[in-house]
């Protein structure tokens, strides 16, 4: 019988001793780690035990916590080595853990340099040893061993006399903690029929589950998605969803365990399905190409890591700006990552998957990630954030549609020149570079497709978070340095009427333009500032129900409406018509045979014309207003004349219209 130190991650219940009781215990604390009692005499009998209990009897002075994090973190269970639940040592090819249909449970873990391997079963405190199969270690255990919920974790026996407690790498859910792991049974879960959109109806909203409700969960974000459902939203994008050690997801401990904050397997089943029943999709944001700096639960897996070079899953990586990246070389992580794929996909029901920074992945396991999933998983879309945006990533790395990063700062850089928005400048006096911003509404160089494009005129997460307390950043110095919502790009903020006006425009335009329209949260009630995870700048949804949220609401809801009802918006091509660079106006038109031809007319610029004497080429025809971004509903200003109630027919194959400044006006044509 032993009981055990836990080895394990135990740095929080650590942190905390060393600040309460101050740096000597940390230090003693660490040294005890290893240190393996043969019965509860021997382990009485140590100073450790004296220290522990002083330590619960603060608790019940008024710390309602340390006695009980030490206690559990460092006294473990009694566990018994057990052979006879053991059925089969026969090779398993499933990695991790695999309920089956007769209760059966395999196990299967890889270990190339471990001298022994064990799964060890918390409810029923049992050690059952692996039998190694070249580099792996498996079992098939006889039913009810491990069922939905239950824990287990994996001891490793190194070749020099260690004990090393890990987690399944593979595993679906585990305590942030400590490295027990849970069972998930994915087929447990009763799903609503659902059918994919087409990739050209996806409008997407960017949502960061930790920070999009106070509650921080993916429960409390279910409740709002019948919201972003009336907004018109198809698809919801979460950013990263595995455990991580940053505040925004982009550190992974494991590539496939949930982060417990959020919430659980099926809690996440739960939102995915609630979002299949108002007909939207699920886009989950992955991070495949390094591991986290701290908390990683891959480093030196085995207990094998000589000159500090990670261990198993990390051998032959290199060092990034975020963390370590993987061994891609290797068959195992190859296969590792391509599983961290599919778990969303089929696990999950989720439509779609994108690829955080994914030239940062070797192209030959990106192309064979995506080749395999297309096989797999037909209809589901896979974007990805390549930078600066490469149309070969669509034709040679097998994405469906790429991050476009340009336009957002194209767009910001113009108002900076013209010394608008917090920036000041005026690096550019002779007015709007148009050339600039026609890429912007077309297609960029190279894509054959709208739908190969995705566009946030508003800016993502990127653009919007900032970590640094809303400070100065080298990388956004073209466009003033800062990271900030919409309207404290294009002015002073959501109070400020000319900001919310260039908002408003510029998301009718992402709507109106050859690409997928995406908007990161809180922008459609055009929250102020920047975007983080702290109470101050999370989410602030009081700001969606006073008047200035009210009507950025429903200039979205609106925009989105039209795109629905118009397959010239989604599917047709892009022209520029008209370009009048002194006042920033320029209209382009979507074409799709057989269809109503859209006319999108942009005034950027502060000019209003307001005598139905602006001529605006459109080549001719007779046309219906059918948006004006300057809608009272949405906040627009008063007295502004619009072109609505009856059909305008062109004049020399103008359109003369009333042009509202900061405006943004599309047309469907009639004849």
């Amino acid at each position: 019988m032993k009981l055990c130190l836990i080895q394990s991650r135990v740095s929080v219940a650590q942190n905390r001793h060393a600040l309460l009781l101050g740096k000597p215990k940390a230090l003693f604390f660490r040294k005890l780690r290893n240190i393996v009692f043969q019965d509860e005499r021997h382990l009485k009998a140590h100073p450790a035990f004296n220290w522990l209990n002083a330590v619960s009897e603060a608790e019940s002075r008024g710390d309602s916590t340390i006695g009980q994090s030490v206690h559990k973190a460092v006294v473990e269970e009694t566990y018994t080595l057990a052979h006879n639940v053991i059925t089969s040592t026969e090779p398993s090819s499933a990695v991790g853990l695999t309920l089956h249909e007769e209760g059966e449970v395999s196990f299967r873990v890889w270990a190339p340099h471990a001298a022994g391997v064990s799964i060890l079963l918390q409810d029923k405190l049992l050690d059952v040893p692996l039998s190694r199969q070249g580099d792996f270690w498996a079992a098939r255990l006889i039913p009810g061993c491990l069922t939905k919920g239950t824990a287990y974790k994996v001891l490793i026996h190194t070749p020099d006399g260690r004990r090393l407690y890990r987690r399944d790498p593979y595993a679906k859910s585990t305590e942030y903690t400590s490295e027990w792991c849970f069972v998930d049974d994915p087929d447990t879960f009763e799903w609503s029929e659902h059918a994919l959109r087409p990739f050209e109806e996806v409008i997407i909203y960017e949502m960061h589950v930790g920070s999009f409700t106070p509650e921080g969960t993916l429960a409390s974000a279910m409740a709002k998605l019948d919201y972003l459902a009336d907004l018109g939203f198809t698809q919801v994008q979460l950013m990263p969803l595995t455990e991580h050690s940053d505040a925004w997801g982009y550190n992974p401990r494991q590539l496939m365990a949930l982060h417990g904050a959020y919430g659980t397997p099926d809690d996440l089943r739960r939102f995915v399905d609630r979002a299949h029943q108002l007909n939207m999709g699920v886009i989950i944001d992955v991070v495949l190409h390094h591991g986290a700096v701290e908390g990683n639960a891959l480093w030196e897996y085995d207990g094998w890591g000589p000159d500090w070079n990670g261990g198993i899953y990390h051998e032959g990586g290199h060092d990034t700006t975020w963390g370590r990246a993987f061994g891609f070389w290797k068959r195992e992580v190859r296969d590792m990552i391509e599983e961290a794929c599919q778990m969303w996909l089929r696990d999950y029901k989720c439509d779609g998957l994108r690829f955080d920074s994914a030239n940062d992945l070797p192209p030959e396991v990106v192309q064979e990630v995506t080749w395999r999933l297309r096989e797999a998983f037909p209809g589901r879309i896979l974007t990805a954030e390549v930078t600066p945006e490469n149309p070969m990533s669509v034709k040679q790395l097998g994405f469906d549609s790429v991050w476009v990063h340009s336009g957002y700062f194209d767009i910001i850089q113009q108002h900076r020149a013209l010394g608008r928005g917090h920036h000041g400048g005026g690096d550019w006096a002779a007015g709007w570079d148009l050339p600039r911003l026609r890429t912007v509404m077309v297609l960029h160089y190279g894509f054959e497709n709208p739908t190969q494009c995705i566009k946030y005129l508003l800016g993502s997460h990127d653009q919007v978070g900032c970590r640094k307390g809303g400070a100065w950043y080298k990388d956004y110095e073209m466009i003033g340095g800062q990271h900030r919502y919409a309207v404290d790009q294009y002015g002073g903020g959501r109070t400020d009427p000319h900001a919310t006006a260039s908002a408003r425009l510029w998301y009718a335009a992402n709507v109106a333009a050859a690409g997928l329209p995406m908007m990161f949260m809180g922008t459609e009630f055009a929250q102020g500032g920047w975007w983080d995870i702290d109470e101050h700048r999370r989410l602030q949804w009081s700001q969606s129900e006073d008047p200035i949220g009210q009507h950025m609401i429903a200039a979205v809801r609106a925009a989105n409406k039209l795109r629905h009802e118009h397959v010239a918006l989604r599917r047709g091509w892009a022209n520029i018509l008209h370009e009048d660079r002194p006042n920033g106006v320029v209209a382009f038109e979507r074409v799709y045979e057989g269809l109503p031809r859209m006319v999108c007319v942009i005034n950027a610029g502060r000019n209003s014309f307001q005598s139905g004497d602006y001529g605006c080429w459109v080549g001719g025809g007779t046309f219906e207003e059918v948006y004006n971004s300057h809608d009272p509903e949405f906040g627009g200003w008063d007295g502004v004349k619009t072109n609505g109630g009856e059909p305008k027919p062109s004049y020399d194959g103008k359109l003369w219209l009333n042009l509202p400044g900061q405006c943004t006006l599309i047309f469907k044509q009639l004849a």
